[in-house]
């Protein structure tokens, strides 16, 4: 399962200027007992996360929302994309194959992945409860 999460935070004052509601989002995928999340950080620097159920609660309790985003992911396609990337919405676009020129906020992103994917508001129950 393939997920993408949306924070409300950050500490880039570009970020805080120009994006509205999300101002970070990230590609996650979930292995048989956690939940990995690719964080990009900076240009050619990308952490990787693990998460348990019990970190997304904390973190949707923290503003964090979580989409189900059905995609072809390969956590070594994260490393490979990562150098071209310049900020974390082309990340996540790159990381899911998604071309959409249209696309440059976290805000945008989660319209389109809503569109695409209709998950309950309250996700983060539900990706806890596979």
């Amino acid at each position: 399962m393939t997920y993408i999460a949306f924070s409300m935070y950050s500490h880039k004052l570009s970020a805080k200027i120009l994006c509205k509601k999300f101002r970070h989002c990230a590609p996650m995928i979930k292995t048989k007992d956690k939940f990995i999340l690719y964080q990009f950080v900076e240009r050619n620097h990308v952490a990787k996360i693990e998460l348990s159920q019990r970190d997304l609660r904390i973190l949707a309790k923290h503003g964090w929302e979580f989409i189900q985003y059905n995609a072809k992911f390969a956590p070594q396609h994260a490393k490979d994309v990562k150098t071209m990337s310049l900020t974390c919405v082309q990340f996540t676009k790159r990381v899911y194959g998604i071309k959409n020129i249209f696309i440059q906020r976290p805000d945008d992103l989660y319209k389109y992945a809503k569109k695409k994917k209709k998950t309950p508001k309250r996700a983060f129950f539900y990706i806890a409860t596979e």
